[in-house]
């Protein structure tokens, strides 16, 4: 009667640790499928604003879990370089289909250089930044009386390394039909610059 009663007990050891192997290696088969269904897909590296052409250096191949989502972002092989962003990026997001076009009229947009005093700039203006600019009367100055916003919704290209001078150069992106108007003011003020937040 022992025996029978060690036997059995061995033989249901046997069998649950037997049970315990196949829902182990079941789920490790589950969870095997499951990394399987991640995606490549682009993701911005810095932040991207309306207007900008992307560079190699812009995106980066990011391995997420989409499932259905996935046809609205942007797979790794699809060739973006070049293309136009048209809505703004935030850096480290995955880069949306509809973010981005290839239709966009560069014909329409100017890289327009302005010179700002370091102290009438946000800290740590960056790339990718969107921006309004300001137009304040010198001293001196004749053809504007009170502020006046000159562009507003605009992207930064690039902000140039500070001069001696305290003055920093950056490069905006503005419309065909806002760079006259931008170069009149700027010969005769001060030019301030307010982040978007």
């Amino acid at each position: 009667m022992q025996f029978a009663k060690l036997d059995f007990l061995k033989n249901s050891r046997l069998a649950m640790g037997l049970a315990l192997l196949i829902i182990a290696l079941s789920a490790a088969s589950l969870i095997s499928k499951e990394a399987n269904r991640t995606v490549l897909v682009w993701a911005s590296v810095g932040d991207l604003a309306p207007g900008q052409v992307i560079t190699p250096t812009d995106i980066t191949p990011a391995s997420v879990l989409l499932a259905q989502t996935a046809k609205n972002y942007l797979s790794s092989s699809a060739q973006i370089v070049g293309t136009t962003v048209i809505s703004k990026i935030s850096a480290g997001d995955l880069i949306p289909v509809a973010a981005i076009s290839t239709e966009v009229d560069s014909l329409d947009k100017r890289l327009v250089p302005l010179t700002v005093e370091i102290t009438d700039l946000p800290i740590a203006l960056v790339r990718g930044d969107v921006i309004d600019i300001y137009a304040i009367a010198k001293k001196d100055s004749n053809s504007i009386i009170t502020p006046e916003l000159l562009a507003a919704g605009v992207s930064v290209e690039q902000v140039l390394e500070r001069s001696n001078s305290g003055s920093v150069s950056v490069l905006v992106i503005l419309n065909n039909n806002q760079v006259l108007s931008a170069l009149n003011l700027i010969t005769d003020s001060r030019l301030v610059i307010v982040r978007s937040v």
